[in-house]
């Protein structure tokens, strides 16, 4: 999910793709051998939910996001909460941009820690444990560490 063009046909297309998305709705994906498919566009909606989820969004681009999933138009969007439409459209791709910057985050964090085998330190704010470097927190003359002791999400 390191594309926006990758997240925003995601969340666009969910209403047709997701069986989960709508309990007792019937399943898009019905047709013999695509079984396998289905379990990796339920891990891969998983996967988004986690990165939406972390990206700490207000309530009305959580509204967005649910709208446009269920398959509203911008202009549907637009009518509904008040907004014009290409306002929707500009606020969507704020969003999508957020769900991109957080993935390569989450990367780079594993990255670091599980591949270069950098220390991590704990946030006192959120408790996530993250590589203790200026990428994910904010200089302090006076800690030992030289790093502030909340991660820069947290800020």
């Amino acid at each position: 999910m390191n594309d926006i063009g990758v997240v925003e046909l995601l969340i666009e297309f969910r209403y047709k793709y997701d069986d989960n998305l709508f309990l007792g709705g019937g399943s898009t994906l019905d047709v013999t051998g695509v079984k396998a498919v289905n379990q990796e566009v339920i891990a891969t909606y998983a996967s988004l939910d986690r990165l939406i989820n972390q990206c700490n969004f207000t309530d009305q681009q959580l509204l967005l996001i649910k709208m446009v999933e269920k398959g509203y138009t911008h202009r549907e969007i637009g009518e509904a909460i008040g907004i014009e439409n290409q306002n929707v459209k500009k606020a969507l791709k704020t969003v999508y941009k957020a769900v991109v910057k957080e993935n390569e985050r989450q990367w780079r964090r594993v990255i670091y820690t599980s591949t270069l085998g950098l220390k991590t330190k704990q946030c006192n704010k959120c408790g996530e444990h993250l590589p203790a470097t200026n990428e994910f927190y904010s200089d302090n003359k006076s800690a030992k560490d030289r790093l502030l002791s909340i991660c820069k999400t947290c800020r």
